[in-house]
Parts: C-alpha cells; structure tokens; sequence
C-alpha cells in the first residue's frame, strides 16, 4: 500500500509539473507584444500569410499550415498559403509540411480535402468574369484559413482598429535635415513673407540661399512670391535709423539670394527683368549706405544682366545712374565690381550666344533629316556709354598721376573695350588718343 501511494504520489507531481510548465508556456506567450517595431518599422508578429509568397520578418512567429520556403544564401524564410492543385498534383496525402516555430520538429495539417474544386470562370465568349473571380479567390482562402487549427482564430476576425492606428502611428518623425527641399523651401519662404523677428528671418535666408543655385528654386525666387518676399527686405521704408542698420544682415542676404538664383540662369533672368528687378536694384544701389550691402546688390545686379537674351534691360538711363553711384562709393571692391561689370558688358565675347533651329527642307522632303542648328550672335543695341568712358578715363588719369590706385589696367581694358564696341559715343580722351597713335 506504501509503495502504491508513492508511485501515486510520483505520478501526481509529474502531471502539476507538466501543468505548470503549459501554464507558464502559456503566459510567455499571452505576454509577447501584438507588434514587433524594429528600426522605425512595425509589424504583426504572427506572419499574416496569402497566396503568394511573402518574406517572413526579423522576428514573426510562422502559423502552422504554411508552404515554407527558405533561401540559404541570404537565410531569409518565405511562406504563403498551400495552393490546393500543388497538393493534389505534388503530395497524394493532401499534406502540408510546414516548421513549428514553438516546438523542434515538423507536423502537418490536411488541407488539400476541405479546398473547393477550381471554377472555370471563362464566359462563353472567352471573356473573364473578374468579379467572380475576386469572390471566389476570397472564398478558396477563407477556406485555406478555416483548415488550418493555428489559423482558426483569423477567422473572421474584426479589425482592431486601435491596434492598426498603433502600427500606422510609429512611423517616426523625420528629421528636419532629412526633409524634401521643397518642404524646406515653402516653410522658410513663409517665414520670410510673415516673421519680423529677424534672426528667424536671417536663419530662413540662410536656407534658402543654399537652393537659390537650383534651376528650379532659382525661378520661384526671381517671380512671383519669392521675388516679393526678397525685395521687400532690400530697403529701410518705414523703419527707424536703428531699425535700418539692425536689419543690414538681412538686406545683405537678400541680394546674396537673388543674385545667385538668376546667375547663369535665363529664365529666371527673364520672369525678374519682367517685374523690373534690375530698376529696383539701381534705385537701392542709389541709397544703400552700408559696404556689404552695396557690394551684394551689384553683385545681384550683375548677375541679372550678364548673359541676357538680349541687351534692352541696359538702357541709356541705367548707365548713367550707374555710374553716377560708381562716383559716389568710396569702397575699392565695390567700383572694381562695377568696372568689371561694365567691361563684360563691352566684351564682344561675353555677348549672349542663343541657338536657334533653322528648317531648311522642301515640301516633301524630310524636315528630321535635314534640321540644322547655327549660333547667332544677338544684334548690340546702340547705346550712350559716354558717361562710363568719362568715369573711367578721368578715374584713370587721377590714378596714374597718384600711383596709387590698383586697379588701373582694368580701367584700361574696360574703357578700350566700351570704345572697341560703342565708338560712337565712347570718345577718347588727348591723353588715351596720343597712347593709341
């Protein structure tokens, strides 16, 4: 009797044992989170198969029933639902082997004999009945899920909304030096439109100046909006003394952007010569006081109107108001800026080069074959750059009787070539004419 109570005994804690090890496998498993988030990137744990194969993530859990692939170069594993007519065709026990990922080792379910037979969905004519079969593609998997115990529970399952708003919220923010340029672009544009804090508008200029470069950053920035918001911050109207010179970085910064976004560039040049940029550029050359500033705004307008497609935009008038301010700077790299701009305007080899299509074909001939493409030089417009050749000349002679001046042999050049393109009204004066005879 003894011993039949200890062996009872014995048996009795085996099976509490084994109870509690379910229990605990159990509550291990009641506790795994519903998502894996890895990297910024969120996921069901149990792979949700179908009937494709499909890469089973870092960490899901692979329901039993599944047609289980594995790639043994790259260790990845894919799985989808077992397609019946391979079962029927491949596997006369109608079975699937798939992996346990609970428990080493294999099992199988059957499956192939609760799948509905295939449905010819042809119409008489051969046409196919797509909407039949989307119903009936959604039934054969109903099916294929109704079959396998470890995907019973999928069964017409609601959806957890606050469970998918949890997946679909951690996408992480991004970075704002991670953000699309246009998206940089708009909001430091409005910043500069509607903030009168300045360091906030100077940190936006700063933005900004770094896509005034890009082809199409540069023409939203030379009309419309962007050119407004630009030129608004080019003056001091309505602002104190103090006002004006606490605001001299954001002038600055402001002809530092519109001069690079119309560089080298014609359609921008062409959309700012339209809002008359380079009339306000000489009218703020006229009053600005402060030394970068001067330089940045001729700078600007510099880059407005070399290489132009044409040369209207220097008109008698601007020439003269021009070199009315070259005479007033005291600043030697502004009026070098100045000297080197008025000889790139003389230069015959700085002149704008368009090429044009030429259509030399015949009615019947191919016109494909026989295109042709010339450069054309653009006609110069006769101007009066008298007052330029005054300037120089009379800056030249004061210069060489001084010997102090150091930029003498650009004055030279310019004068010559201003003469070499306009000697109508680039007169010489005794001094230069006795140097060329």
């Amino acid at each position: 009797m003894v011993r039949f109570t200890s062996k009872l005994t014995l048996v009795l804690g085996l099976c509490a044992a084994i109870a509690l090890a379910n229990a605990a496998n159990q509550a291990a498993a009641s506790t795994k989170p519903e998502v894996i988030c890895k990297e910024g990137s969120c996921y069901p744990r149990i792979f949700r198969p179908t009937t494709e194969f499909q890469e089973v993530l870092d960490g899901q859990e692979i329901p039993g029933g599944l047609h289980v692939q594995m790639d043994f170069e790259t260790h990845k594993k894919y799985a989808k639902l077992m397609d019946p007519e391979e079962v029927d065709h491949n596997d006369p026990t109608n079975s699937v082997l798939v992996v346990d990922t609970d428990t080493p080792g294999t099992f199988q379910h059957n499956v192939g004999s609760n799948m509905p037979p295939p449905i010819d969905l042809q119409h008489p004519n051969g046409e196919s009945d797509f909407a039949q079969l989307e119903e009936d593609s959604r039934m054969n998997l109903q099916a294929a899920f109704d079959s396998i115990p470890e995907l019973a529970h999928l069964r017409d399952e609601p959806v957890d909304h606050q469970q998918q708003d949890k997946i679909n919220e951690y996408i992480p923010p991004v970075p704002f030096n991670k953000q699309s340029e246009h998206q940089v672009f708009t909001e430091q544009l409005e910043v500069i439109k509607t903030s009168r804090d300045n360091d906030k508008v100077l940190g936006a200029m700063d933005e900004l100046a770094d896509l005034a470069s890009d082809m199409d950053f540069g023409l939203r920035l030379a009309s419309g909006e962007g050119l407004k918001a630009l030129v608004s911050h080019l003056h001091c109207r309505g602002k104190t003394d103090v006002e004006c010179e606490d605001a001299r970085l954001i002038r600055s910064e402001s002809a530092l952007i519109i001069g690079t976004s119309v560089q080298n560039h014609e359609k921008a040049q062409n959309a700012a010569f339209k809002s008359r940029l380079h009339k306000i550029l000489l009218a703020r050359l006229e009053t600005e006081t402060d030394v970068q500033v001067q330089r940045r705004l001729i700078f600007a307008y510099g880059s407005l109107v070399r290489g132009g497609s044409n040369n209207a935009f220097i008109q008698d008038e601007d020439i003269r108001r021009l070199a009315a301010v070259y005479n007033k700077s005291t600043d030697a790299t502004f009026k070098r800026k100045c000297v080197y701009l008025m000889s790139d305007f003389a230069d015959p080899d700085m002149q704008f080069v368009k090429v044009s299509d030429v259509d030399n074909t015949k009615d019947g001939e191919n016109k494909d074959s026989n295109q042709t493409k010339f450069l054309t030089m653009i006609d110069k417009i006769d101007l009066d750059v008298g007052p330029w050749c005054e300037t120089l000349q009379q800056e030249n002679k004061s210069s060489e009787y001084n010997q102090v001046h150091e930029d003498w042999e650009i004055i030279e050049r310019a004068v010559d070539l201003l003469h070499a393109s306009y000697p109508d009204t680039c007169i010489l004066t005794n001094n230069k004419l006795k140097d060329e005879l």
